[in-house]
């Protein structure tokens, strides 16, 4: 091989070592992004005071990291001294009651079925659960209580009365998120339960 070719030999050998190495360092310099997005939280709990036999100011909080919709079921009962459910229901005061078990305030918000919606307040359904009808920010309570107080009249050998306030809550946006887990309309940013005033 003459000296011209191998001098046009050795020249292109650089170039395409050297476009080798432009694109090697290139493709280091631009290498993958990884992003890493948050994925937000409802996480409810029950907010109360506890005096004796007297619970009070029971209310829904949203701990978690994104708004949500809070609904909350109460269910009063008597347990044994084991911690079993007694079948027995304890009797609320009310007017017809001559003998009651406790007595029950509920907040001045709560609705039934029957009342208008608006926001900021209780609002009972036909599937027995109570909801709060406006999203619930993160780290906050509802506005308003759900039992102002909760007191037990009488005691009974042998039995506790328990009053057990679990909640539920479903992140607010989109809309069709509370929809589907618990077959409600939104409407104009307020929750309509199911069964309400022509509710889902």
């Amino acid at each position: 091989m003459s000296k011209r070719k191998r001098i046009i030999a050795l020249l292109v050998g650089v170039i395409l070592l050297a476009g080798t190495a432009g694109t090697l360092a290139w493709l280091s310099v631009t290498g993958v992004l990884v992003n890493q997005f948050g994925i937000g939280s409802v996480t409810p709990s029950v907010q109360e005071t506890l005096n004796g036999n007297v619970k009070s100011d029971v209310k829904a909080k949203n701990t978690g990291t994104a708004p949500a919709y809070i609904r909350a079921a109460v269910d009063i009962y008597w347990q044994d001294g084991n911690g079993a459910r007694l079948w027995e229901e304890p009797q609320a005061d009310t007017d017809s009651q001559a003998n009651p078990d406790y007595k029950i305030v509920w907040s001045d918000s709560l609705r039934d079925a029957t009342g208008v919606n608006s926001a900021s307040s209780w609002v009972k359904a036909s599937d027995g659960f109570y909801y709060w009808t406006s999203p619930v920010a993160p780290n906050t309570e509802t506005d308003d209580v759900l039992i102002a107080s909760v007191t037990e009249l009488k005691t009974t050998e042998g039995r506790n009365l328990v009053v057990d306030v679990s909640t539920q809550a479903v992140q607010s946006v989109p809309d069709d998120a509370v929809r589907e887990a618990w077959n409600c309309t939104v409407q104009d940013g307020v929750l309509i339960p199911p069964y309400v005033n022509g509710g889902a």
